[in-house]
């Protein structure tokens, strides 16, 4: 396990259905000094859930996956963001994350948002996926996963170290994606990297951003500032994720959620 990790999140407004502007914006912000870069929910053709076959054409979803890996080597980091993909004439919420060696891992959003009638249209991902990063062990979830503490609860007997989620979180909900984010942590005694959006989609919506990356006591890192455009970055130490863990072993106490 790598001793320390150095995290980055590109906070950033994204075009509407304009997948090589996006490409444009994003690769200009990528650090070249990060272990993890994350990037927003569908960060390139924005939550454009009305122009579904637009958004998962063949060759957008194939151009999607080539970006993340021709970054992922550029950059020499775990790069990631979701796209909308079709399955089977149904559609998924797809989190991928490419890695410098040319992996593409990827797990598909989980709960459905029964407001927006997405069970509609979109079939919810069956599995909890842990990526390795450095000896890391990192669970990937998207936006509104983060509401469903036990579909991530920590299994005592092979814990992740961290939770990697992308989110386009709308402004007028921002306090339950700030304080969510933070119980995430503290319960599952590990660090989180949550990565939001800024600007006004397609829909009118707002989105004010405020990603954060969080300690695994729920200490706050740092924070995206409001409606702003920045590349937020941390340092997570393995050190510190031990020592919580021997002095407070919580997650030991609990019971490990299993799909049956």
């Amino acid at each position: 396990m790598k001793d320390e990790l150095h995290i980055a999140l590109i906070q950033s407004d994204i075009s509407w259905l304009d997948p090589e502007a996006n490409f444009a914006s994003f690769a200009d912000h990528m650090p070249l000094d990060a272990d993890v870069i994350l990037l927003p929910e569908t960060f390139a053709t924005g939550f454009a859930t009305k122009d579904l076959d637009v958004a998962t054409d063949p060759q957008t979803v194939d151009a999607i996956q080539a970006f993340l890996l021709l970054q992922a080597n550029r950059c020499q980091s775990f790069v990631g963001g979701s796209a909308f993909v079709k399955v089977d004439d149904r559609y998924r919420n797809r989190f991928f994350l490419a890695s410098p060696q040319g992996e593409l891992n990827f797990v598909d959003k989980r709960h459905m948002f029964s407001i927006a009638g997405e069970a509609e249209h979109f079939d919810a991902g069956q599995s909890q996926v842990t990526v390795q990063v450095h000896g890391w062990a990192m669970r990937l979830a998207v936006c509104y996963d983060l509401r469903f503490p036990v579909w991530l609860r920590n299994d005592p007997k092979d814990p992740y170290d961290a939770l990697l989620l992308v989110a386009n979180w709308p402004e007028s909900r921002v306090d339950a994606w700030t304080t969510l984010l933070r119980a995430r942590a503290m319960e599952n005694q590990c660090y989180v990297a949550g990565v939001n959006r800024v600007g006004v989609d397609g829909f009118k919506v707002p989105h004010s951003g405020q990603s954060q990356l969080i300690g695994p006591e729920g200490g706050l890192l740092t924070q995206g500032a409001t409606h702003q455009q920045q590349v937020l970055r941390a340092t997570w130490s393995s050190l510190k994720l031990k020592a919580v863990r021997k002095r407070y072993p919580f997650i030991n106490d609990g019971d490990a959620f299993t799909l049956d």
